[in-house]
């Protein structure tokens, strides 16, 4: 398979990572999302919306949705990119592999970018071992930044890996994959479940929000790149 998938016809050079739609649009959209994310993150900010919504839904107490979102997130990047790999090999030349390979390049640059830009970040997460009086009587917390690089934890932190990842695999099957409705509509409830799902404690809203926008246009930059060579001459068995 993996010969495959790197195979060109020879009287069109221009197909394949560097052909159709190229990169540059795509790394250009994860740029505009970061600044974007950016943006959106110092309104909720300012404007006490983080804080509000985690003193909500902390006093909900969502224990169970929270730790089901965190430990689907670390298995739903991998799982997809397998299920689809799998797929190719059993329905040759619909486009599966490619799909595969690009959900796990999506996955791991989802991931790089995003602790990349927690390193930079340093935001400090939410006070998620508190509730009710103790909570009530907290100052808020939710525009605390060490900006340089690893002055704070990347376990947390902005914006979220987990939402960031979830929808960079998403979108990439999506651009890869487009006429697959039922696997879009399945995908993209499970990352917004898993992306809103830890913020139920583990992360502020804007960094669930950021991390699905910055997702969402690595999926594309990866997926564009997988949808071009899908359209192209390379062939796949």
């Amino acid at each position: 398979m993996v010969g495959s998938l790197i195979r060109r016809d020879p009287d069109k050079p221009e197909a394949g990572l560097r052909g159709g739609r190229g990169w540059m649009p795509g790394f250009s959209a994860v740029l505009l999302s970061v600044a974007l994310s950016a943006l959106l993150t110092a309104v909720l900010v300012i404007s006490g919306v983080d804080w509000a919504y985690f003193v909500w839904v902390q006093n909900l107490r969502l224990f169970g949705p929270l730790m089901a979102a965190d430990m689907i997130g670390y298995v739903f990047p991998v799982l997809v990119p397998v299920a689809l790999l799998l797929a190719a090999s059993r329905l040759p030349g619909r486009g599966y592999g490619l799909a595969g390979v690009g959900a796990l390049v999506a996955a791991a640059s989802g991931l790089a970018v995003s602790m990349s830009l927690k390193a930079v970040a340093g935001r400090v997460s939410p006070p998620h071992h508190d509730f009710g009086a103790s909570l009530a009587g907290m100052a808020d917390t939710s525009a605390a930044f060490n900006f340089g690089f690893m002055n704070t934890s990347i376990l947390g932190g902005w914006p979220s890996s987990h939402a960031t990842v979830a929808f960079a695999v998403v979108v990439a099957v999506i651009m890869a994959l487009p006429t697959a409705r039922a696997l879009h509509m399945a995908g993209l409830v499970i990352a917004g479940f898993i992306g809103l799902g830890v913020s139920f404690g583990f992360h502020w809203v804007s960094e669930f929000l950021s991390g699905a926008m910055i997702g969402s246009a690595v999926g594309y930059w990866i997926g564009g790149i997988a949808a071009a060579r899908k359209d192209g001459p390379a062939t796949e068995v």
